[in-house]
C-alpha cells in the first residue's frame, strides 16, 4: 500500500484566491454606488484595511487546515481520498467504477503551473466525485498511468481465469456493480435495451463493461511496483494557428456573444450615472432608421469577431493523442483542460457543416461520449476537410464510418418543412407591420428567405442504414449529419397522421439513453421507415426480410 500523498502546498491559497474572484464584482458596484457624490477622504481607510488584513489571514488559515486535512492514497485496487476542516469526508474509489481521469488546467492552476484531476465514476453528479484540484503535470500523468495499468491487470486476470470472477472467497465481495454483464443497471445502455428491445440477449452490445473492484494478491503485488514512466502514446492530429483561426471566423456564435452584450447592456444601469443613462436612452429613441441599421450591422460584426476570440480561446492548442487504447482531447488557452474517453463509449458521431463551412468544404467532427457526467460532446476535430472525415473516424473509432445517404423526403413532402417555417415568418411580419408601420414592411423579406430554409430542409434530409449503423441527415441552420450504432438506440417512435399515411408519409424519432442526442427525421417514405423498423427490431444472425406493406394501425407506434 502506497503512503498517503498531499495535493501541492499553492492549494493554501485557493480559497484566498476563490473569495477575491467573488467579490470582485460586489465590491466594485459597491465603491461605485459609495462614491457616487462623495470624496475618497470619507473612506474609513483604517478600518478598512484592518477588516482586509483580517480576512486574508483567516482565508489563509482556512487554506492551510484543508491542505493538511486533503491526502489521497492509492491502494491495491482503489484510490481512498481523506477531506475536510471540520467534518472528514472519506472517499474510496475502487479502480473497476472509474470511467475515466481527467487533467485540467482552469485560469487559477494553469497561472500556478498545476493540473486539477477529475475522477468520474458512475451516478456521481458534476463536481461530486473525486477531485484532486492541485497537483503537478507529473503526478496527475502518474495518476492516469496507475489507472490504465490497473485496467490491464483485472483484463489480463479475466483472461487467464474468467471463472475466479463468480466463485471463490473474493467472489462473494462482489458488488451489484460488478455484476453488470449479466444484470443490467438502471443508466446503462444494457438496462434499456432489456427492456425496450425484445431481442436484447441475442445482441452484441459494444460498449465495455465495468470491471469488478475485487482485491487479489497480484493486484496487491502490482500496486507495490513503481509504476512505468512511459506507455504508448501518439499524436493523432493537432490544429495549427491558421487553421484555428479559419475555424473561429467560420463558426460564429452569435448566441453566446449576443449574451455577453445583453449582460453589459443591463449592467449599465447600476453602473452609469442615473442622468446619463437615461440621456442615452432619450437619444437613442430620436434615431432614424438608417441609423437603426448601421448600429445593428455594427453590433452584429462585433459580436461575430467576439465570437470569434472566445472560440480562439476555448479551442487553442487543440490535440487529440492516443494513450494505450483511450483518447485524449486537450485544449484551451485560459483553462487547459485535457479529457480522456474510450473509443469503445461513443454513443454517436455528429459531423456539422455550418453554412460558410459548407461552401469550402469543411465541417466539425463531435463525439457522444457515455461518461458519469451524463452526457458529454468532445470535439473531435474543430475544422476537418469533408473528404477526410472517413479517415479520421477510422483512426479513433473503427467501429464508425461515414456512410452517405441513400434515402431522402419525397418531393411530395416538402410541405412538412416548409409549412411552419412560413407560418412563423408570416407571424412575425404581421407583428412588424402593425408596430413600425411602414418600416415593417421590411419584415416581408422573412417569408422568401423562410422558404429557401424550408426548401433547403427538404433537400438535405435523408437516411441511410449500413450493417449496424444508423446515419441520419437534417438541417436547421447548419447541415448535421448523426452516425448511430444499432445498440446504442433504446427506442424508436414512428408516427404519421392520417393525411401523411393517405399519401405513404411517415416521420421517425431515434431516441437515445440521453435525450439531447436524440434524432428525428420527418416525411419519408413508408417503405424506408418500414424498413429502418425492420433493421431495429433484427435479431443477432437473422436476415434482414423486406418490410411488410400494412402500416400500422396507430399513427404512433413505438418500438
Amino acid at each position: 500500500m502506497n503512503e498517503p500523498t498531499r495535493l501541492h502546498r499553492l492549494f493554501i491559497l485557493f480559497p484566498l484566491a476563490d473569495s477575491v474572484k467573488s467579490l470582485i464584482p460586489i465590491a466594485a458596484l459597491v465603491s461605485i454606488k459609495f462614491l457616487n457624490g462623495k470624496s475618497l477622504r470619507d473612506i474609513p481607510w483604517y478600518w478598512l484595511s484592518a477588516a482586509i488584513v483580517i480576512l486574508v489571514f483567516l482565508l489563509l488559515l482556512y487554506g492551510y487546515l484543508k491542505w493538511k486535512r486533503f491526502v489521497y492514497t492509492l491502494e491495491e485496487d482503489k484510490i481512498l481520498i481523506r477531506r475536510g476542516v471540520l467534518f472528514r469526508e472519506e472517499l474510496s474509489i475502487y479502480t473497476g467504477r472509474i470511467h475515466s481521469m481527467n487533467m485540467e488546467q482552469p485560469l487559477l492552476q494553469r497561472l500556478l503551473g498545476l493540473t486539477q484531476v477529475r475522477i468520474e465514476t458512475p451516478g456521481k453528479k458534476e463536481g461530486g466525485g473525486g477531485i484532486l484540484p492541485a497537483v503537478t503535470n507529473s503526478e496527475g500523468e502518474r495518476l492516469q498511468r496507475w489507472l490504465r495499468e490497473q485496467t490491464q491487470t483485472r483484463q489480463a486476470d479475466r483472461e487467464v481465469h474468467p471463472a475466479a470472477e463468480n466463485s471463490g472467497p473474493s467472489g462473494q465481495s462482489l458488488s451489484a456493480e460488478t455484476k453488470r454483464p449479466s444484470v443490467p443497471s438502471p443508466g446503462t445502455p444494457e438496462a434499456y435495451e432489456s427492456v425496450h428491445h425484445p431481442s436484447y440477449h441475442n445482441r452484441d452490445f459494444e460498449s465495455v463493461p465495468l470491471m469488478d473492484s475485487e482485491s487479489t494478491a497480484a493486484g496487491r503485488e502490482k500496486a507495490s511496483r513503481p509504476i512505468p514512466a512511459e506507455e504508448e502514446r501518439s499524436t493523432l492530429l493537432q490544429l495549427s494557428s491558421g487553421r484555428l483561426l479559419i475555424a473561429a471566423l467560420s463558426s460564429p456564435n452569435l448566441s453566446l456573444a449576443l449574451a455577453f452584450v445583453g449582460g453589459i447592456v443591463s449592467f449599465a444601469d447600476d453602473l452609469l450615472p442615473d442622468r446619463m443613462y437615461q440621456s442615452l436612452f432619450q437619444s437613442a429613441g430620436k434615431l432614424l432608421p438608417g441609423s437603426w441599421i448601421s448600429i445593428a450591422a455594427l453590433a452584429l460584426i462585433v459580436s461575430w469577431l467576439l465570437s470569434a476570440v472566445l472560440y480562439t480561446i476555448k479551442y487553442a492548442g487543440f490535440t487529440v493523442e492516443r494513450f494505450g487504447k483511450q483518447i485524449s482531447v486537450s485544449c484551451g488557452l485560459l483553462e487547459r483542460k485535457r479529457l480522456l474517453f474510450s473509443p469503445e463509449r461513443v454513443l454517436a458521431i455528429t459531423v456539422k457543416e455550418g453554412v460558410f463551412r459548407r461552401w469550402f468544404g469543411y465541417a466539425e467532427v463531435k463525439v457522444h461520449v457515455l461518461t458519469s457526467e451524463s452526457e458529454k460532446h468532445f470535439m473531435l476535430h474543430p475544422l476537418l476537410r469533408t473528404g477526410d472525415i472517413p479517415a479520421l473516424l477510422k483512426r479513433v473509432t473503427p467501429q464508425f464510418s461515414a456512410q452517405a445517404i441513400s434515402a431522402s423526403p419525397p418531393p411530395r413532402a416538402r410541405w412538412m418543412y416548409v409549412r411552419w417555417k412560413l407560418a412563423f415568418a408570416a407571424a412575425v411580419s404581421a407583428a412588424c407591420i402593425w408596430y413600425f408601420d411602414r418600416l415593417g414592411l421590411l419584415s416581408l423579406l422573412l417569408l422568401p428567405l423562410s422558404l429557401a430554409w424550408g426548401l433547403l430542409s427538404h433537400r438535405d434530409s435523408g437516411l441511410n442504414v449500413t450493417g449496424k449503423q444508423l446515419t441520419i441527415r437534417s438541417r436547421f441552420i447548419a447541415m448535421s449529419t448523426r452516425y448511430i450504432r444499432r445498440p446504442q438506440i433504446i427506442a424508436m417512435e414512428v408516427s404519421g397522421t392520417r393525411r401523411q399515411r393517405r399519401k405513404g408519409l411517415l416521420s421517425l424519432q431515434v431516441k437515445m439513453i440521453f435525450s439531447e442526442i436524440n434524432e428525428s427525421l420527418s416525411g419519408m417514405e413508408q417503405q424506408e421507415i418500414e424498413a429502418v423498423r425492420a433493421w431495429f427490431q433484427q435479431k443477432k444472425g437473422e436476415t434482414l426480410a423486406p418490410p411488410e406493406r400494412s402500416g400500422p394501425t396507430s399513427s404512433i407506434e413505438r418500438l
